[in-house]
């Protein structure tokens, strides 16, 4: 598996200047990357924390290019062989660790439906492929909303690997060509930087469109993310003969560096078009730090690049990749043990995530990177007579490791991971009238006391350790299995045209004399089994337009790849509004005032909102039908899956309803207050809480199928408060 191209023999002096010196600026700014993500996933600060994994692509593209060029201008080869094998000790014996882990603590912390999802994403990480699963599944890395997997972060070494299939035959290519025309040194890195470039250029061109087109992708996609790592492999490239600049200069560019990553992890926030184009931000910050260190170095440099070569930066930084691997499993498992509103939840995860990432470090990732397993001068190193019990120490410790990261998830699975969710009594109602709930809004409070009061977790319909990802099996079947949503990755909603979609979306007798019209965004859509059942045995036709994030108003929304799809989609419902002249429109939606395109907030988008929801209230009405606008459940503390766990109780998933949810209540009963006798807002958060507070189940049914939406069983014993809503129209 190797492969060798003479380029020239270059000398030892120019391998120290080439920047072969080990850089502890590196390892600093090492420390800046990791530092910044896991702020950010901690504590959400700063907002930009996230491009931190593009200072560790640019650093990557840099040193292993570098590794591979000094490579072959020393020896005239490249060895493939060798490269993969330090790729492998390098990444994998503590990315397996941390798998083995996470997994193992999945099938014990969590029930089957969490579990097994865990394990799905466990074994494309595995494959390095992470972040393909995850563009696929339409993972939004900047929306914390949905169920976040421990093993996201993973995202990133995939992209890495995958880049690294490649890019070792690039520039031996390069260096082919160079040969063929008998470049001399000069030119030999003249090539390599053309054909470099190209790619590089490439990349970032499908980043802008890719980015505008399909942003969830190409947060994840290593095509879109490929020029980062190319980035750095330019630097190595061009500075492979430079001495350096003078010392003013580098400590300038030092400097100005730091503040463009500074910016950047200040200023980028998930709104910010990424990765293109604001990622150049964050890789041109770390290629002018990485160009600042390059060359000579002297104690005067060192004092002035302080902030980087600090024993403390230079010991995270030599860390970080076990820190990196550790810190989000440690988050999102933590959650199912300590309330993440709590001090202490942060002063845990700090110990917990920093006391494993030094050990991973100390006892699996070193040892293993400097082992000379594979290594060219390993019989040179070794005495030969101590060669073969060497040998067999290696050999007993690889097994112990391999024994220990794959039969401790398998022990937990055949342990607990089977068991079921069913952790206590069902409760009176569920055992002797399941899922039958009062007709009355007192009733209905009844039951949400007793559940906030409840010790154990009763028998629940639908099974939270059933529900699948995102809760998929406890949504509506409109949405799930009918693709009734546009905008989203619905087996069965495979067309991207929402408008075929809602044509199809029709429910009821062909005959019917009068038509109800469901229209509004995802949360619409999750009332929909409740709006139906409450409509059977009436003589009506039910149409259901709906698109995720697209709400039923004439807000304009934030230009991004959905705007255009959500316009155009609102346009269409009023035009059919003309054409059907429903009895009546029913609509709800979460507001995000993240989704305007003024980016107005507090009072300002208070504004925008009550004027387009007021403003389509009129043209619903104006039409001839009654507009019923229901106030959209407060999203719950956390999904289902997550916060019911083998370690939780009732009381540990409450959501506390927040004074911003019950201000753009207001807004929105105000704007229908302007709209006429023949539009009506309806509070629900009776339906739902009792004095702000909100449990995740009521008598034996839960109550939300993710964190944004309630499940179709909740929904369908909404019916007799949604059909008194309807009334005098669904009763008539």
């Amino acid at each position: 598996m190797s492969s060798a191209t003479a380029v020239g023999t270059a000398t030892r002096a120019r391998q120290k200047s080439s920047g072969h010196k080990r850089r502890l600026d590196i390892e600093g700014l090492r420390a800046v990357a990791v530092l910044a993500v896991v702020l950010d996933h901690l504590v959400h600060w700063p907002q930009g924390g996230f491009v931190g994994v593009d200072i560790f692509f640019v650093i990557s593209g840099y040193l292993i290019s570098g590794i591979l060029l000094r490579e072959a201008m020393d020896t005239g080869r490249i060895s493939f062989k060798q490269f993969y094998i330090r790729r492998i000790k390098r990444i994998l014996p503590a990315a397996v660790l941390v798998l083995s882990a996470t997994l193992t603590a999945a099938y014990i912390i969590f029930y089957g439906g969490r579990a097994a999802a865990i394990a799905g994403d466990t074994f494309w990480a595995l494959l390095f492929s992470a972040n393909w699963r995850f563009a696929i599944l339409g993972t939004d890395y900047m929306n914390s909303g949905s169920s976040v997997s421990p093993l996201q972060h993973y995202w990133s070494l995939g992209v890495e690997e995958q880049f690294y299939i490649v890019w070792p035959w690039i520039i031996l290519g390069a260096l082919f060509l160079a040969r063929r025309w008998k470049a001399n040194n000069r030119g030999t890195l003249t090539i390599l930087s053309v054909v470099i470039a190209l790619p590089l250029a490439l990349s970032f061109a499908f980043s802008l469109w890719e980015t505008q087109t399909s942003h969830t992708v190409a947060y994840f996609s290593t095509f879109a993310r490929g020029w980062e790592l190319a980035a750095g492999a330019l630097l190595a490239v061009l500075t492979a003969n430079f001495e350096g600049f003078v010392r003013q200069i580098r400590v300038a560019l030092l400097w100005l560096g730091l503040a463009v990553l500074l910016s950047s992890v200040l200023l980028i926030t998930p709104e910010t078009p990424f990765p293109g184009p604001f990622a150049l931000f964050p890789v041109l910050g770390s290629c002018l730090v990485i160009l600042a260190g390059t060359g000579a170095h002297d104690g005067h440099y060192d004092r002035h690049a302080w902030v980087l070569t600090n024993p403390v930066s230079r010991y995270i930084g030599k860390i970080s990749y076990s820190l990196y691997l550790w810190h989000f499993p440690v988050i999102v498992l933590l959650v199912a043990f300590v309330p993440v509103e709590s001090k202490r939840f942060y002063v845990i995860a700090v110990a917990v995530m920093a006391a494993l990432s030094i050990a991973s470090f100390k006892f699996v990732e070193d040892p293993i990177r400097k082992s000379p397993w594979g290594s060219l001068q390993r019989s040179a190193s070794l005495p030969k007579r101590s060669g073969p019990a060497r040998r067999r120490r290696s050999i007993a410790g690889a097994a112990a490791f391999v024994a220990i990261v794959v039969c401790a998830p398998l022990i937990a699975f055949a342990t607990v991971g089977q068991q079921s969710a069913t952790i206590g009594p069902a409760t009176s109602d569920a055992a002797g009238q399941q899922n039958s709930i009062a007709a009355t809004v007192s009733g209905r409070q009844e039951q949400l006391k007793a559940a906030l009061g409840a010790s154990v977790w009763p028998t629940l319909t639908p099974n939270p350790a059933e529900m699948g990802p995102d809760g998929a099996l406890a949504k509506p079947t409109e949405w799930i299995k009918d693709g009734c949503l546009g905008g989203t990755l619905s087996p069965l909603a495979h067309d991207k045209d929402v408008i075929v979609n809602a044509k199809r979306c029709i429910y009821g007798p062909e005959s019917a004399k009068r038509t109800l019209m469901v229209f509004g965004d995802s949360t619409t859509m999750s009332f929909v089994p409740g709006i139906r059942k409450a409509l059977e045995g009436g003589d009506w036709k039910v149409y259901i337009y709906t698109v995720a994030a697209c709400s039923p108003t004439l807000v304009q929304p934030a230009a991004d790849a959905s705007a255009e799809e959500c316009v155009k989609f609102k346009s269409w419902v009023q035009g059919e509004m003309k054409r059907l002249r429903p009895d009546t429109v029913v609509s709800s939606f979460l507001r995000n005032d993240g989704h305007l395109a003024s980016k107005a907030t507090g009072a300002a988008a208070d504004a925008e909102w009550q004027h387009n929801i007021s403003e389509m209230g009129k043209f619903v009405t104006s039409v001839g039908a009654r507009y019923v606008l229901l106030e959209a459940p407060a999203p719950a503390k956390a999904e289902p899956s997550q916060c019911i766990t083998r370690f939780s109780t009732p009381g540990d998933c409450i959501t506390v309803r927040k004074p911003e949810f019950d201000n753009q209540s207001a807004v929105e009963a105000r704007a229908i207050s302007s709209v006429g006798a023949n539009a009506v807002f309806v509070p629900t958060k009776d339906w739902f809480c009792v004095d702000g507070r909100c449990p995740a189940f009521i008598g034996g049914t839960a109550l939300y199928a993710d964190i944004n939406h309630i499940s179709a069983l909740a929904s369908e014993e909404l019916a007799p408060l949604i059909k008194n809503v309807l009334n005098p129209v669904a009763t008539g």
